[in-house]
């Protein structure tokens, strides 16, 4: 009895007691490390703020900037323009009078500023004084004289001559130069930008044989990057920076394009490593592109016009009804969300939304409505559900781009005027068929097709009748006098509000006639590498002004105190 006595008070005291101090000092180290992992995440969390605040990435010089481009480049030349590839590649290696800042706004560039007289027609230019060729010979006014002439030079065959008709040019002293026009045009400022060709290496040549010169391979500018190696049969350029460019020497050492037919070939380089970027990821790609490591996708706003135009003067789309029927039957916002992902905004006219401050101009889809107007002209449904009128059947022809995103536009829009009665025929052609074949000669009923607007409202050259036939752009042969008045007038007024009243006059007849159906603005999706230091472009107006700044791009940073 005793023995159980003093067996549990030693129990007590040995065995049940440290239990319970074992328990209390567990629950202390818990604690304890508790406190201790808070103070470490705390600390992390301090640590990783004032990294954020204080360290920022910090470009360092050096490395190469590789792209994917789509298309192909024989000559690098400013005025002999021949394809988007090619002004690539004139944009990083010359310059111009101007060019557009990150938010799509005209700025200087070989120029630092310039005045314009009351009347609209004199533009005196002050040029910088520090530019050079790379070659090393300075810059003058008399390469800006030089440049213009060979633009209007017919031998030359610039594309451009047209946009300089009548403009006269002199050069007041080596860093002034006058252009006079022969009446005001208020967008002028904007063709400012085209690249100057160097006097010193070209005044020698004949202006026949511009477009066959040497000097096409090996070009000299002022731009950022000068030629290094020009491989045509290889699709590829490589640049090295310039150390004297104007602007500041670039932080990249070289800049390499490589050319590409189309863009699931250029997608495949990235993916290969060939490059580092992706010129432009058209809507059909983007969901194959957001799977790519390391790829990022900017989207950039850019002043591009998709439309349905008609050719005016058709057997079929010359009728006014089928035109208006076909635009009432156009469902624009289920092509943008179910097509494009939504990467696009909807058009309802020839003026971009908020140009000139106007926005809505045609009717949103109405099926009864479009039905209504085929009937109402005379327009039946046949046994087969085509419209017929008299002996003529409502069969069109729909002509577009292969390899495009427009494939699957036009297929939508076949199906949607199909519920009114509209039967049609989608032609798929390459781009120098579609152009030379179809769009010169005006070879269809509908065209499905993009055009860039600009940064001017002006649209004289897609609408106005005397640029209807070739090599004119207004593809629709659209002919009407008041629009013409109008557009005539509303690029000649520099008051705002004036000029707003002549484009409202001018949506009104482009209204009441419908020469096309605008279908959307498409967002610019520029394929970038995530760790690429320095890219500002926001706006562009034309797909090469993504470059805008690129002397300040780096693909290597570090972090430094802030």
């Amino acid at each position: 009895m005793r023995f159980r006595i003093i067996f549990r008070e030693y129990a007590g005291l040995h065995l049940v007691g440290k239990w319970k101090q074992l328990a209390m000092i567990r629950r202390f180290v818990i604690l304890w490390w508790g406190l201790v992992i808070g103070l470490f995440i705390g600390l992390v969390w301090q640590t990783s703020m004032v990294v954020g605040r204080y360290l920022q990435p910090t470009p360092i010089a050096g490395g190469t900037y590789s792209e994917a481009v789509v298309g192909a480049v024989k000559n690098i030349n400013p005025i002999l323009p021949e394809s988007g590839a090619a002004n690539d590649l004139n944009r990083l290696i010359f310059s111009g009078l101007t060019k557009y800042n990150a938010q799509g706004e005209i700025e200087g560039d070989l120029a630092t500023h310039w005045e314009v007289s009351a009347d609209g027609k004199t533009y005196v230019f002050h040029l910088r004084k520090d530019v050079r060729w790379h070659d090393d010979v300075p810059f003058t006014a008399q390469d800006v004289v030089f440049t213009l002439i060979a633009i209007q030079n017919p031998d030359s065959r610039s594309p451009l001559a047209g946009t300089w008709q009548g403009v006269k040019v002199e050069a007041r002293d080596d860093r002034t130069v006058v252009y006079t026009l022969p009446k005001p045009f208020t967008p002028f400022i904007h063709t400012t930008g085209i690249g100057v060709l160097p006097r010193h290496l070209l005044e020698g040549v004949d202006p026949s044989a511009m477009r066959v010169a040497e000097f096409n391979q090996r070009p000299i500018g002022t731009g950022p990057f000068k030629i290094d190696r020009f491989e045509p049969a290889e699709n590829k350029a490589a640049l090295k920076a310039y150390k004297k460019y104007h602007n500041g020497a670039p932080l990249l050492d070289e800049v390499v394009l490589h050319f590409y037919p189309t863009i699931a070939e250029a997608l495949q380089a990235y993916e290969r490593r060939v490059v580092k970027g992706v010129g432009r990821v058209q809507a059909g790609q983007i969901k194959q592109a957001e799977r790519l490591s390391n790829l990022k996708l900017q989207e950039l706003s850019v002043p591009d016009e998709v439309g349905v135009f008609f050719k005016t003067g058709g057997p079929l789309t010359g009728h006014k009804s089928v035109r208006m029927a076909i635009a009432l039957a156009t469902n624009r916002e289920s092509i943008i969300s179910q097509i494009l992902g939504g990467y696009a905004l909807p058009l309802s006219g020839p003026l971009l939304p908020g140009r000139q401050g106007i926005n809505e101009v045609q009717p949103k889809a109405d099926i009864k409505k479009a039905i209504a107007t085929l009937e109402g002209d005379g327009w039946q449904r046949d046994a087969d559900g085509i419209r017929k009128k008299g002996e003529q059947k409502l069969r069109l022809k729909l002509v577009t781009q292969k390899d495009s995103q427009y494939v699957a536009v036009a297929e939508a829009l076949k199906l949607q005027w199909q519920k009114i009665g509209v039967e049609t025929e989608v032609i798929l052609l390459d781009n120098t068929t579609l152009q030379q074949s179809y769009i010169r000669p005006r070879q269809y009923d509908v065209l499905l097709y993009g055009i860039n607007t600009g940064a001017d409202p002006d649209v004289y050259a897609y609408w106005h009748s005397s640029q209807a036939k070739d090599p004119g752009l207004n593809v629709s042969a659209y002919s009407s006098p008041a629009a013409d008045k109008a557009l005539e007038a509303g690029r000649t007024i520099t008051d705002e509000a004036t000029r707003t009243a002549k484009y409202k006059a001018f949506l009104s007849a482009w209204n009441s006639d419908i020469p096309a159906v605008m279908l959307y603005s498409p967002y610019y999706i520029y394929g970038v590498p995530k760790d690429l230091y320095g890219m500002k472009a926001e706006k562009i107006i034309t797909p090469p002004d993504r470059f805008y700044g690129i002397e300040g791009w780096a693909v290597k940073t570090d972090k430094i105190n802030f």
